[in-house]
């Protein structure tokens, strides 16, 4: 079984809803009113929380996928300037609240499109 988590930042309030940005951001298109995210540091952060991921391409697209040592449990990252996206397979909760907190850190609150709800951070 395979889920998404997506994530992006908003610069500005937005009329439209999570999932039409998240349609737009799925079909490569640029969303006005989210902000260019710090990417290579966001790949970094993912890389040094998953050290066996792997960075990869295929001449047309980038991605970092992550194998567990059991090779139950993976995913792949994709990404724009704009987000993240991360295709998760029988990814155990843990790790799912570690690529969270990365979308926490640079804040990006989680957009889930299973459910179509985009989570807000919780205050402390």
């Amino acid at each position: 079984m395979s889920y998404e988590l997506v994530f992006w930042r908003q610069a500005t309030m937005m009329t439209q809803s999570s999932k039409t940005t998240y349609e737009s951001l799925k079909s490569d298109h640029a969303v006005e009113g989210l902000s260019d995210l710090p990417i290579d540091e966001v790949l970094s952060d993912i890389t040094s929380m998953f050290p066996n991921s792997q960075r990869e391409s295929d001449g047309s697209e980038e991605w970092i996928r992550w194998l567990s040592a059991d090779e139950e449990d993976s995913f792949r990252v994709t990404w724009s300037s704009q987000h993240f996206r991360v295709e998760c397979h029988h990814l155990p909760l843990e790790q799912v609240n570690c690529l969270v907190k990365i979308g926490e850190k640079f804040s990006c609150p989680l957009y889930d499109p299973q459910t179509g709800e985009r989570f807000r951070f919780s205050r402390s």
